[in-house]
């Protein structure tokens, strides 16, 4: 679980990025807080940081139940992909928003496979449980 552990790190480090690129952006187009309109730029650049955030409700809970009842190295190998298609699409959606989709399908696919993963083991893992009970 070490690794499930060191990619979730990684995950949150990057959504702090995009934290901080959202600070970097407020002052470099003048956005004042609280606005979360003006620059077109500083928007797209908000929608990273939010749709990273969305998407971390789910690939979280996802990638240690992956890793817990399935696989820790396919795990991490997944959530490594997850991190891989936010940085595509960030570095996508914030010069153009049509540049986003790859990074996009690329950390769906991650977070629809930890989940399918998460269940597949959880329900193994019951069957199990209730074999040694009956």
């Amino acid at each position: 679980m070490h690794w499930i552990a060191l990619v979730a790190v990684l995950a949150l480090i990057e959504y702090m990025l995009f934290v901080f690129m959202v600070a970097g952006a407020r002052g470099r187009y003048k956005v004042h807080a609280p606005a979360i309109t003006g620059h077109p730029v500083f928007e797209r650049t908000l929608r990273v940081q939010q749709n990273t955030l969305e998407l971390l409700v789910v690939f979280l809970p996802a990638l240690w139940m992956f890793g817990l009842f399935l696989s820790p190295p396919w795990g991490a190998g997944l959530g490594a992909l997850f991190i891989l298609g936010r940085a595509l699409y960030a570095w996508g959606y914030i010069r153009a928003p049509e540049k986003r989709e790859l990074g996009a399908m690329v950390s769906f696919a991650a977070v629809g496979l930890l989940l399918l993963g998460a269940l597949a083991g959880v329900l193994r893992m019951l069957t199990l449980i209730l074999k040694g009970a009956g």
